[in-house]
């Protein structure tokens, strides 16, 4: 027993772990949300037309690496928050989140420049299809427009999840997906396509950001010390 004192070794305790198992569902279900969204797009698409579904693939492919990219603002966000919270520091926690929304929404935006220059090209680089490229064409000026609003939201997820208020993410997720699915449904049914799906794909993002910013607007997220 001393030896596994000394390397740190000791029995599973569940009081300890009901918090971090308790954070840890409640961010499965969220991004457990977000990615049956995406499936009922694709679903959604596959029924549509081969080329409506390979347009929403370049387009979706494009904002899950921009995602990551985004979710380096993200992470550290969890970790200084977290640490300021824990510390007692809520005035400190607000500002350092104020400049952390700030710096992502502002790389949104660039990223949505960039995009929005190359509407002709990137989408050539992953297809020679007329059809393909028409129809990312048709889609590219909402894609475009979510890149602001995207990098707002996910340095609110990571400003949230530092926060510990993973339940309300989960539950926020959630109400934003029982916004999109309807959407995406009536897409296929009333011959909207590609840009009706996507367009609920933006209505999910604004529902987040709606949620997520009244959220960080109060201060019931703002809780210090390290039983909060």
């Amino acid at each position: 027993m001393a030896v596994q004192a000394r390397a740190g070794l000791e029995r599973p305790q569940w009081a300890r772990m009901r918090r971090l198992t308790r954070i840890g569902g409640d961010i499965a279900v969220r991004t457990s949300a977000l990615l049956a969204s995406f499936l009922v797009a694709s679903a959604v698409l596959a029924r549509v037309g081969a080329a409506s579904l390979g347009a929403h693939q370049i387009a979706f492919q494009l904002w899950t690496f921009l995602a990551l990219v985004l979710d380096a603002v993200a992470i550290a966000g969890q970790v200084m928050i977290g640490r300021m919270l824990g510390a007692g520091d809520a005035v400190g926690a607000r500002a350092a989140a104020v400049r952390m929304i700030g710096w992502s929404t502002v790389l949104g935006v660039v990223f949505g420049a960039v995009l929005l220059a190359l509407q002709d090209v990137i989408p050539r680089l992953f297809t020679d299809d007329p059809a393909v490229i028409e129809r990312a064409h048709a889609v590219w000026p909402l894609f475009v427009a979510m890149m602001p609003a995207n990098g707002a939201v996910f340095a609110l997820d990571g400003i949230l999840i530092g926060a510990g208020d993973t339940r309300f993410l989960m539950w926020g997720m959630l109400a934003a997906g029982a916004v999109y699915v309807p959407i995406a449904l009536l897409a296929l049914g009333q011959g909207w396509g590609i840009v009706g799906v996507w367009s609920g794909l933006a209505a999910l993002i604004a529902v987040r950001l709606l949620t997520c910013g009244g959220r960080f607007i109060g201060s019931r997220w703002a809780l210090t010390g390290a039983p909060a």
